[in-house]
């Protein structure tokens, strides 16, 4: 276990010569996130340092996954995407990647202290999640690791919960399984939110990301996942094998239109040929959904994120 005690090294040191790290936000398990001033542009930003030996990779496939990956996020300019402004590895061999520094919670905090949410909230805060996603799948790439800790809320103009995603590290080509850039071994993903598929490390594509919002919106509404167990492997065997949950199975407290929990329903079919065929489907849906039940402000209406 590392020494927390000591100072951190990073903190005062400028990176690849232009990014002054002055603040630490978030640690996990593969790097940390700190705040930065961008020189000489004087641009407040989050560098993301990634720390190779903690991916479970040799260092040359991190390397090629890193790059692969890096340059897959720098293209998405969704509003709803956290913008990449740069990355790379410096000459000591840190790889870190520069990003918007963003201002608010993540959705994981946000359920801790309001658990459930009402149904116009998660329809908002699910079709804006699903137009970010859209753009990734029109280049190809599945997200692969959607959770509430990957969606982050924050405050746009007069808009409350705007969304952007964050954490596009688990993207893959899902026209192309053979990259070799997914280590045989690696457990990738979150057991509460992946679908029946990626936990079989079957072929992935679009429909997956579906399910996984599927998975949290469920969570938004009732204040648990919808296969919630003792342990991960309770969890991912519950995906594989039991039946989707009533909400209200879930939390008798709440109330849910059908339009809603059908929709959800759908998006968690344990067969992905039996879920919403594409991303833009699920978003059709979801905007149905959002003019029945809550009008205009359910869709999280802005004329760049239609």
């Amino acid at each position: 276990m590392s020494d927390t005690s000591q100072p951190d090294p990073l903190l005062g040191r400028t990176i690849d010569g232009r990014y002054e790290i002055n603040r630490l936000i978030a640690r996990g398990g593969m790097g940390k996130v700190y705040g930065a001033i961008q020189n000489p542009l004087g641009r407040k930003v989050a560098v993301k340092i990634l720390d190779p030996s903690q991916s479970g990779e040799n260092k040359d496939d991190f390397n090629r996954r890193f790059f692969l990956e890096a340059s897959i996020s720098a293209r998405l300019r969704h509003p709803n995407t956290v913008t990449v402004f740069d990355y790379g590895q410096t000459e000591d061999g840190l790889y870190f990647m520069a990003m918007e520094l963003l201002e608010g919670r993540t959705l994981h905090h946000e359920m801790k202290v309001n658990p459930c949410f009402p149904s116009d909230r998660v329809v908002k805060i699910g079709i804006q999640v699903a137009r970010s996603i859209r753009e990734a799948h029109d280049l190809n790439f599945v997200h692969r690791d959607l959770k509430p800790a990957n969606v982050f809320l924050v405050e746009h103009h007069d808009q409350s919960d705007f969304v952007k995603v964050l954490d596009f590290g688990l993207v893959k080509n899902f026209l192309d399984d053979d990259s070799g850039f997914t280590k045989t071994g690696i457990f990738m993903g979150s057991p509460g939110y992946m679908s029946p598929e990626q936990i079989r490390s079957n072929h992935v594509d679009g429909r997956a990301d579906v399910y996984s919002i599927g998975a949290i919106m469920f969570e938004m509404l009732t204040g648990r996942q919808p296969f919630s167990r003792d342990s991960a492997m309770d969890t991912i065997l519950a995906h594989l094998n039991d039946s989707i949950p009533k909400l209200t199975s879930v939390n008798p407290n709440i109330d849910v239109p059908a339009i809603l929990e059908d929709v959800i329903r759908k998006a968690l079919a344990k067969e992905r040929e039996e879920r919403f065929e594409n991303i833009e489907a699920f978003i059709r849906a979801l905007k149905a959904v959002a003019e029945n039940i809550g009008g205009p402000d359910a869709l999280g209406t802005h004329s760049v994120i239609s």
